[in-house]
């Protein structure tokens, strides 16, 4: 672009700048600092404005909250100090939620704290029960499964810790299932600080019922029973059993179906779940029936010392839990919450049971054991049990 005013001579030694150009140059900077003059005032006076629009704003929300009544406070005008407070949680119910929300109180759960072993029945080649009579359909393993399947996640959603003996459709034996839950329970007094062993003792123990599970028989010359042969109770068991009864918080649940036929195979109308449990009188009783003892195995004198009462009321608020949430599972039995000597049961101090979750070979409780819907209403109700029965043991 040409420039229209007159050129100078750039500065050198003895010489000066021209006087129209130096006078051109002070006059565009005076022009320029007016400029910049007008464009500060121009910009306070906005923030200026700005100012008194949130000030003002402030005090009229101040004003309409009764914020104003703040001063009587410190002149001990209390109808007003009470004025001021109510206007405040008026104001904050009345005002939009925010967008951040306080951080929810994790209050515990009511089986926090608690542990239950869940044992699903049968497996592998032990195909249990089944419907049709003799039939590889609605089989007791697969069923078994699936309710403990369904139970776990039930029971840890209200905090309790949950063992399972079996995950898979495997055959483990009655008394593998028993060293596991011996085992299971050593691992829980040792982690409270209460293992009743040494270190050597506790070995030696281990040891035998890893022994058990390898054998994963039920046989007496095989080692299949290992401590837990014979009649009685030996010294082995005896020291697991005094152990066991002290994890009162600990309960142990087997899950079974039951099935019902005539001689030709056709269905009887029984149905209903069945809750059974063990008391000294009810093993002694068995135990002394000499049909029932193993070729070679130990027979001692017998046992007490179990927890009778606690078994009898684990087991009869259980079934009441169930029937009163699901009345169709109600038994039909005679007795359908009754004393039985199962060595799941028998075996081990635990407070325990064996739960026959209904007859397969019914349509009804068949139909609610392929409903998954249904079957989580029975876990729930099962959840409320234990809830209802550790209540219970607490107070007495």
């Amino acid at each position: 672009m040409k420039n229209n005013q007159p050129h100078s001579v750039p500065y050198q030694s003895g010489q000066k700048t021209n006087t129209t150009q130096t006078y051109s140059q002070t006059t565009r900077s005076v022009r320029n600092k007016t400029k910049y003059a007008r464009r500060v005032f121009l910009a306070k006076c906005i923030v200026f404005a700005c100012v008194l629009l949130v000030l003002g704003g402030g005090v009229y929300l101040l004003y309409r909250t009764g914020i104003f009544g703040l001063t009587s406070l410190f002149k001990g005008d209390s109808s007003k100090s009470s004025t001021f407070i109510s206007s405040l949680a008026t104001t904050e119910s009345t005002l939009p939620p925010t967008t951040t929300t306080a951080e929810p109180t994790t209050l515990p759960n009511d089986l926090t704290g608690y542990t239950v072993i869940l044992d699903p029945g049968h497996g592998g080649w032990d195909r249990g029960t089944s419907y049709p009579y003799l039939s590889d359909q609605n089989e007791e393993p697969i069923y078994t499964l699936k309710i403990a399947n369904l139970l776990k996640p039930e029971l840890e959603s209200r905090g309790a810790k949950v063992y399972v003996t079996r995950t898979e459709d495997n055959y483990y034996s009655l008394y593998y299932r028993v060293a596991e839950v011996h085992l299971i329970c050593m691992d829980i007094a040792k982690e409270k600080g209460i293992l009743p062993f040494s270190a050597e003792r506790e070995q030696e123990l281990r040891t035998k019922l890893e022994k058990v599970k390898t054998v994963n028989d039920n046989s007496y010359d095989k080692g299949g029973m290992g401590l837990m042969a014979g009649t009685g109770v030996g010294d082995d068991l005896k020291e697991l059993f005094e152990m066991e009864y002290k994890l009162t918080d600990v309960v142990f649940i087997s899950i079974h179906l039951n099935a019902d036929y005539d001689d030709n195979g056709n269905p009887v109308n029984h149905h209903g779940i069945e809750v059974t449990y063990v008391t000294d009188d009810s093993v002694n009783t068995y135990e002394g029936n000499p049909k029932n003892q193993t070729a070679g195995a130990p027979v001692r004198d017998a046992y007490h010392g179990r927890p009778n009462e606690h078994n009898l009321l684990y087991a009869q608020t259980l079934y009441d839990g169930i029937v009163k949430d699901t009345p169709s599972l109600k038994s039909n039995m005679e007795k359908p919450v009754y004393t039985a000597n199962w060595a799941v049961t028998r075996k081990i101090g635990l407070v325990g049971t064996l739960l026959e979750f209904g007859f397969v070979s019914h349509e009804t409780d068949r139909g609610i054991l392929q409903d998954e819907a249904a079957l989580k209403v029975v876990c729930s109700s099962i959840g409320d049990s234990l809830e209802e029965y550790f209540k219970q043991i607490s107070t007495k």
